[in-house]
């Protein structure tokens, strides 16, 4: 009866409470282990997301820095218009900008031994359309009526462009002086998330006679 009792003893199996406390213990070790994970993933998500949103401004920025740092003395026509004397316009509204907007000729565009039809400068706008900053760009300076210009939109989360100008004296919120450039142009882009973003560009401040 001895050796019965024993064996039975040894080969009883798990409790219910055991079994209880084994699956509480493994739910938690999981849990835990899915927070590490998910947490992981999130922030490399977040810093891919981060990196891709600098990556848009740097590509933004250059765009900028091309254009505005070759802005030429030259007037030029819209839709066919005659020429009213100002080398570059800005203000409100412009190019159907929900904010400013700015339109000028830059140098720049290279054109290797006159091989194609055209001159080696073009014409080239900002906007803001639905908080996205887009460029602008007129393969001619002296555009017909209705020609359309190509656009590249830069950048979003936009919720602000400004322009001011340098005129050797005091900055300007307006550019009215007819066939004549600013000593410098100020842009400033105001994000959703980086706040204001400025930068000054000096042009040669040329004077057409």
């Amino acid at each position: 009866m001895l050796r019965r009792n024993s064996t039975c003893k040894k080969s009883r199996g798990f409790t219910l409470i055991e079994v209880m406390v084994a699956i509480s213990v493994f739910a938690t070790l999981s849990f835990s282990a899915y927070q590490v994970v998910n947490q992981v993933q999130r922030s490399n998500e977040q810093s891919l997301e981060k990196s891709n949103r600098i990556k848009a401004l740097q590509r933004s920025l250059v765009f900028l820095d091309n254009d505005f740092r070759q802005i030429v003395a030259r007037q030029f026509r819209i839709n066919g218009e005659k020429a009213d004397g100002k080398l570059l316009l800005a203000g409100e509204y412009l190019l159907d900008s929900e904010s400013q907007g700015i339109l000028f000729v830059r140098l720049g565009w290279k054109n290797p031994q006159q091989a194609f039809p055209r001159g080696e400068i073009t014409k080239v706008g900002y906007r803001v359309v639905e908080n996205k900053l887009e460029r602008l760009w007129w393969r001619y300076p002296d555009t017909p009526v209705g020609q359309k210009p190509v656009v590249t939109p830069l950048i979003d989360g936009i919720d602000e462009l400004k322009f001011e100008f340098y005129d050797g004296k005091k900055w300007q919120k307006k550019w009215e002086i007819k066939d004549q450039l600013p000593k410098a142009i100020k842009v400033i882009v105001t994000f959703k998330d980086y706040g204001d973003v400025e930068r000054i560009y000096l042009t040669s401040g040329y004077k057409l006679d």
